[in-house]
Order: C-alpha cells, then sequence, then structure tokens
C-alpha cells in the first residue's frame, strides 16, 4: 500500500488543517500517524499522535487540531508523518505536482507551523518558535549616565499582556544558557508596539558582589497571570558604549554590547590594579617573599595563589594555598609557602598557578580579589624553587601581566621500549579518535601502543551503577564492536574486562559525563544515554520505567554524578596507580575550517558548546581532586578547531588532524617521564 499527498486545506479560523491523500484502499478507517522524530543531544521518548481518518473511493481525509502540535511543543519538534491502514503504515509521498507548502502560525503560543517535504519526499511537520515574534533595539540616547532605549516588539498581540518590563538576566557564568538572577525596569509599550524606558548601568547591581568576565543579557519580559515571556533584545541602533566604573564596586567596570546573536548585552571587567614590584625572591623556609610599593587608596588586605583555570559556579571551590601580608612604611611584602605544593596538590610539568591579591577600596571600603598585576619588568633575584621528583616552582610574569607560578621539569632523556605501551581507554573520540592509522590522525602509531582495551561511550554514573538486563533484541543492526559498548554499558562489565587487559596506562575523556544524558530506572539502576540507544522502539518500550537526566536539569545531575566519580576513584586506583591514569581534558569547539580554510562557526550549537564546557570544566576539577596526582592532557589552549573534512564527520566534538597528533606527542612526553620516574 502505497500513499500520497494530495492537497492541504486550511481552516485557520478553527485552528485546524485537513490533510488530502490517496491510498490503495477504496473504502473503510485508518488513521494519520505523527511520529515525532528522534533529533538534537538529549534523549526523550519519542511521541506518536493517531489522527482517525475515513477513506472513500481510494482518497482519506483527516483534520489536524494545530492547538494539539502546540500543547506538545518542545524548542524544536519534528513530525513524521504515515497513513496507517490494517495495521499497514505507509509514508505519505509528496509529488512535484502537489502544492507548495506554506507556514501556518498558532500566535497563541508563538510557534510557526510547517509542512513541509523532506529528504526522502515525503510529508513531515516542524513545529518551532516562531522567529516572528521578537524585540528589537531602534533607537538610543544618552544624557550623563541615563540611557533612553527606544524599541520595537513585533510578531505578537501586546494587550494580550499585563506588564512589559526590561529584564536584565545575569547569567550564572559567561558561557551559561541558565541564569540566577535579574533586575526589572517598567517599560512604556505604545498601540503601535513601539517601546521606550530610561536605563542605567549601575541601577542594574544590587550590590558589590560582582565578578570578572560577569555577563547581563538584556529581555523585553511580558507577563500574564504569572507566565513570563522573555525577548532578546536584537541590535537595531548600532549601540555603541564605554566602560563605565561600577559605584557598587570600583574595582570594576560595565560596558553595552552585542553578542554573538546579535542582542543586546551587559558585559562586566575588572580594572587591574598595577604593582610595583620590588623585589622578588625564595627565603631559607621556602617561602616567596614580594615587596612592592604601598598605595594608601588601595590597601592590599590578603594574598594567595590558586590553580590558573576558571572555576564553574559553585560546585567546586578550588585548591588555595593562603599567604601573609606584612606593611612597612612605604612598601608592603608578601610571603606565601610555595613548598607546601607538594604535599598539598597534585603536581605535574606544565601546571600553573596565579598569584592573588585581596585589595580594599579605602573609599567605598569594598573588598574584593583579583591577580596581582605587575608594572615593570621581575627583579633579578632567584626565581625558583624545587619541589620534588625533579620538579621546580618557578616564578613567571610580564609587564601589566598577572604573576604566575610555573611548575617545571628538566627530564629530557629518552627512554626506548622493546614493546609498545598497552593503554585502556575508557572515552570517546576526543581520546580514541587519536589512535588510528589514517593519515588525519596518526599512522604508526602501533609501533609505541597497543589498545588492549577500549570502552565507548559509557558515563562514571552508568559504571558504578548496577546492571540493568541488555535488550538487545533492539540493537540487531549494530555492529559487533559498537553493540558490546552497549553491552558494557548496561551489564556493567568494565571493571571485569580492564582486569583481563592487563594494561600498562589508564586513558579516559569525560565527554559521555559533560555532554550525554542519563537514563535513570532507579537510583541503583543507570545507563549513558548515548546516540546508540537514539532507537524508537527501544526508547518507547522504556517509558514509564526510566526517566531522562538532563544537563540542564545541573542539580539532578550532580546529585547522581558526584557520589558515583567518589566511588569511581577509589576503584580506579586499584588497577592502576594514579600516575599511571591519564585525563584528557575535553571541550567542545564551536568553529571549523571549510576547503578553502575559511573559518565557520556552528551556529545551531552554541548553547549546547556552552553547556558543555561549563560541565567539562566542573567535572574534571572535581576528578582531579579526588585523584590528584593523575596526569592530564589539556590542548585546549592551543586553540584547534574542527575541520571540514574529518574522517567521522564534521561536528562540534572532532578536530582538525594538528589535535590528535599534538596528543600524541603530550601522551608520549607523560609515558617517558612516568618510565623514567619508576627507574629510578
Amino acid at each position: 500500500m502505497t500513499a500520497e499527498l494530495l492537497r492541504i486545506k486550511d481552516m485557520l479560523w478553527k485552528d485546524k488543517l485537513i490533510i488530502k491523500g490517496s491510498c490503495r484502499l477504496r473504502t473503510g478507517n485508518g488513521f494519520l500517524m505523527l511520529e515525532e522524530r528522534i533529533k538534537g543531544n538529549d534523549l526523550f521518548i519519542p511521541r506518536d499522535i493517531k489522527i482517525p481518518c475515513t477513506v472513500k473511493w481510494g482518497n482519506f481525509s483527516a483534520e489536524i487540531d494545530l492547538q494539539l502540535l502546540s500543547s506538545l511543543q518542545n524548542p524544536l519538534d519534528l513530525w513524521d508523518c504515515f497513513f496507517v491502514c490494517d495495521h499497514n503504515k505507509e509514508e505519505i509521498e509528496i509529488h512535484s505536482e502537489s502544492k507548495t507548502f506554506e507556514s501556518y502560525r498558532v500566535t497563541e503560543r508563538f510557534l510557526m507551523i510547517t509542512f513541509y517535504e523532506n529528504s526522502r519526499h515525503t510529508l513531515s511537520i516542524s513545529v518551532k518558535k516562531n522567529d516572528q515574534v521578537k524585540a528589537e533595539l531602534t533607537g538610543v540616547s544618552q544624557k550623563e549616565n541615563i540611557f533612553r532605549f527606544k524599541g520595537q516588539i513585533t510578531g505578537i498581540k501586546i494587550d494580550q499582556f499585563t506588564h512589559a518590563f526590561l529584564s536584565v538576566r545575569k547569567r550564572e557564568n559567561k558561557n551559561s544558557i541558565l541564569y540566577q538572577s535579574e533586575t526589572d525596569f517598567p517599560i512604556e509599550v505604545n498601540s503601535d508596539h513601539s517601546w521606550s524606558c530610561p536605563f542605567n548601568k549601575q541601577s542594574v547591581f544590587p550590590d558589590s558582589m560582582i565578578c570578572h568576565e560577569e555577563v547581563w543579557d538584556l529581555f523585553i519580559k511580558l507577563e500574564n497571570d504569572g507566565d513570563s515571556l522573555y525577548l532578546p533584545i536584537g541590535d537595531q541602533a548600532k549601540l555603541d558604549d564605554d566602560y563605565s566604573i561600577l559605584s557598587k564596586n570600583t574595582f570594576y567596570q560595565a560596558k553595552l554590547y552585542i553578542n554573538r546573536k546579535k542582542c543586546v548585552g551587559l558585559w562586566v571587567k575588572r580594572i587591574p590594579e598595577y604593582l610595583s614590584l620590588k623585589k622578588c625572591f625564595f627565603d631559607s623556609n621556602g617561602q616567596l617573599v614580594l615587596s612592592c610599593a604601598s598605595n594608601a587608596h588601595r590597601r592590599i588586605e590578603g594574598f594567595k595563589i590558586e590553580p590558573d583555570q576558571e572555576i564553574w559556579a559553585n560546585h567546586f571551590q578550588g585548591f588555595s594555598l593562603i599567604g601573609s601580608v606584612d606593611r612597612h612604611l612605604t612598601s608592603i611584602d608578601l610571603s606565601i609557602p610555595l613548598n607546601r605544593l607538594k604535599n598539598l596538590y597534585k603536581i605535574e610539568k606544565g601546571l600553573q598557578f596565579r598569584t592573588m591579591i585581596e585589595i580594599k577600596d579605602s573609599k567605598t571600603g569594598v573588598l574584593t580579589w583579583m591577580p596581582l598585576f605587575i608594572e615593570n619588568e621581575l627583579p633579578p633575584e632567584n626565581r625558583s624553587i624545587e619541589l620534588q621528583d625533579n620538579l621546580d616552582a618557578r616564578v613567571m610574569g610580564k609587564i601589566h601581566e598577572p604573576l604566575k607560578i610555573e611548575i617545571v621539569n628538566h627530564i629530557s632523556a629518552n627512554l626506548y621500549r622493546m614493546e609498545p605501551v598497552k593503554l585502556a581507554i575508557l572515552g570517546t573520540c576526543y581520546t580514541r579518535g587519536a589512535f588510528g592509522s589514517n593519515p588525519y590522525f596518526n599512522p604508526g602509531y602501533k609501533s609505541k601502543y597497543d589498545l588492549v582495551y577500549t570502552q565507548f561511550h559509557s558515563s562514571i554514573p552508568s559504571l558504578m551503577s548496577e546492571p540493568v538486563p541488555f535488550p538487545e533484541q533492539f540493537f540487531e543492526g549494530k555492529k559487533p564492536a559498537e553493540k558490546e559498548y552497549i553491552s558494557c554499558d548496561f551489564e556493567k562489565n568494565f571493571f571485569t574486562r580492564l582486569s583481563e587487559a592487563k594494561a600498562e596506562y589508564f586513558l579516559l575523556d569525560l565527554y559521555p559525563d559533560a555532554v550525554r544524558d542519563l537514563v535513570v530506572f532507579d537510583d541503583q539502576h543507570i545507563i549513558t544515554g548515548t546516540f546508540y540507544l537514539r532507537n524508537r522502539a527501544f526508547l518507547q518500550s522504556i517509558d514509564g520505567k526510566a526517566h531522562f537526566v538532563s544537563h540542564d536539569n545541573e542539580e539532578e545531575l550532580l546529585n547522581y554524578w558526584c557520589p558515583a566519580v567518589d566511588r569511581f576513584a577509589e576503584k580506579i586506583v586499584q588497577f592502576f596507580p594514579q600516575e599511571r591514569i591519564i585525563l584528557q581534558k575535553a571541550r567542545m569547539t564551536n568553529r571549523y575550517y571549510d576547503k578553502n580554510r575559511q573559518v565557520h562557526y556552528f551556529t545551531d550549537q552554541l548553547d549546547l558548546y556552552k553547556r558543555s564546557n561549563m560541565f567539562y570544566q566542573f567535572m574534571e576539577s572535581y576528578l582531579l581532586k579526588r585523584l590528584p596526582h593523575i596526569h592530564t592532557i589539556d590542548l585546549n589552549h592551543y586553540g584547534y578547531i574542527g575541520q571540514y573534512n574529518h574522517p567521522f564527520g564534521q561536528s562540534t566534538n572532532h578536530f582538525e588532524p594538528d589535535y590528535y597528533k599534538k596528543f600524541m606527542l603530550k601522551l608520549d612526553e607523560i609515558i617517558l617521564d612516568q618510565d623514567q620516574k619508576e627507574r629510578k
């Protein structure tokens, strides 16, 4: 049986459409089946909608209630259409003589419903946010510190809302897609949908608790009966602003700016306090001593060092080593016992710490921490101290840059191995991808490394939970290796196979943890929501038996993840000493090269890119706190991006060839150094 679309008839005054088509059935009853397409990064139970239809003389007719589709709407829904009768299901074909489809707008839910011809030349439906509903800034004037904004709201009836505001919302951090607070300003909205309001940057900040690279986004907020609609404010006024010192905390300044989505935001950055450094040396007790000129208006109250990395949200308070402040008549001595680093923190070559000072503004009394910036060259005293295992702590600094402490070593001798190093990998393309014979990766790697075991795309909460019966019947079409990965994630035999592999080193990355959902049957039975599970029959089979925990639900996800990592850290050291564990610090890229070496952005995945990289940051830091002596490979500061011809496809997780070659060089260095240490 085949089905073909004949026409779409609208009855928009009733929010309905009629689908008419032909089929081989002469008369009877059937139904139009709408199947929700599995798409996007997060997993969900795909839904089916059955719409009764009648069949007369080989033609069927079905009435679709547009409100039904709008009530089921997610950020983007795609539905594939089928005609079903007598247990036969057929796609509804579209031929060239069929009517060209239009977009039908459902204004009550700010949606656009589009019937379209998909790549298989059959009928599909998209339900997405109506791009015509938007707010724009069309004019800006300024008098002293007060802006006057003017703008326009389009695509929506304003009179259905009771209140309107200019809402300035603070992101959880600069890369976040979530907001933690907001400041609202009343606006005037006219009958022609134009709006205006005064705006003072100083009024956005409720107190002195301000951070470097703090980001606030501007929205028009429309309210009715407790429901709020936030419309990002697009810039049509060519907004141009300068930094203004913030009165609540004079160590910071803010300016209005236009973000990558061409919407208006507020960007905050610190005002560096440059110190004139007179002395910099290590005393006989292993303390770093810095002597600098004092400032009567900016009093230094504290001194510390901390890892030179961004710490995400409030879930991880990074290691810090507290120093002391001694004041003299015209100078200040800052001292800190750097020799304690060998006892307090994982030490490896290349690790950097930043020096931080706490400063008090004498006029406002506000205290703030900021990096110690220097305004002159470092004095020529001894600037390094020996720690352990041929590791030194060295003071590094340039004019108008923060003073840093870098861990360096001097192992340079080559080490010859008779046999390839046996590696076990728990990871994804970030780690496993480097071990490929394709010229894009590392041809010849087998002369150095033997991959004795790989578990692909399993998260730590899954590995540390109880076994879940593997429903093999849903995965018969998978390759043997893929089926093995899936069954291991269900059956939890990772540690058994790891023990059998007899690997010498263990490599891992946290892509499944930072990006993929958890499929939770109960607190003791969890599997990883990998792309292998994007199987309609399987997902519908677990409806009501499991729920998905997305990274958008940060608190619930971390309530599963953190305890699982605690148990994993205790377990993995039963197989490898920490010094033989290597963590690949992964990050998504938001850019790629085309065939002409031109750079393009993954514009449709910006939110996923930001969200995932936040979780990478936190999760890697958390794991390193539990396993402080493992090695890390961090390629993120080299600026590698994606490339159009990646053998496994162009994506935010696939990089240019140099990424994988640099990974191999870093791995060589780590194993060379570790082997040489163990031979001593």
